[in-house]
């Protein structure tokens, strides 16, 4: 860590031990998130637990990465993170990824397809205010695809505003999801489910 550390920034990275420097500058918020930096340092902090001890985790629309380079410092993992890099480029997604010094492996999505992973390759994939926010035909393409790209038994994490939560449940139980827990905090919606795949 340098040597004026944390000198500007935020509280709880300085809590967390986490050094980002120029958070606000190099990780804009984006509207289609709609959720400030305060809430993106808390729902990195509120999932990481639930992907402890994964071997490979996605994140299905990671907006500007920050939630992702905060878990993969947080459980000290590499993270696969997918968006259409409509509002970020990916050499900004790189570069941060380099001057934070986190493995992130950079995927894109190409609307009206599937998702660019073989089979069962993942053990964890969360989604942070994406699904909700495409049209149904797309999140249902998506949901498939997760459960696709998902081990037997993988865990999925969905995290979007607590208005949709009825709707939410509905559509991700009959994707095949079985729901392990939920919550609501800050109003935010978290499933924890677990993707049973028929044999």
């Amino acid at each position: 860590m340098s040597s004026e550390f944390f000198k500007e920034t935020h509280p709880e990275l300085k809590r967390l031990g986490i050094e980002i420097p120029e958070m606000e500058k190099r990780y804009p918020t984006l509207m289609r998130m709609g959720i400030s930096h305060d809430d993106m340092i808390y729902l990195a902090r509120r999932i990481s637990p639930l992907l402890q001890g994964s071997r490979d985790i996605l994140d299905i629309g990671c907006g500007n990465c920050l939630i992702a380079t905060l878990i993969a410092k947080l459980i000290s993992s590499k993270i696969f993170v997918i968006d259409e890099w409509k509002e970020m480029s990916v050499d900004t997604a790189k570069r941060n990824a380099s001057i934070d010094k986190v493995e992130l492996e950079i995927g894109e999505m190409k609307q009206d397809q599937g998702l660019p992973y073989k089979d069962n390759h993942f053990d964890a994939v969360y989604s942070v205010m994406f699904l909700f926010n495409v049209p149904k035909e797309r999140r249902d393409l998506l949901l498939e695809e997760t459960r696709r790209v998902l081990t037997q038994d993988g865990k999925f994490v969905v995290v979007d505003n607590f208005i949709f939560r009825g709707k939410m449940k509905r559509e991700l139980t009959s994707h095949g999801f079985q729901q392990l827990w939920y919550g609501e905090e800050n109003a935010f919606s978290f499933f924890l489910l677990k993707n049973v795949k028929s044999t």
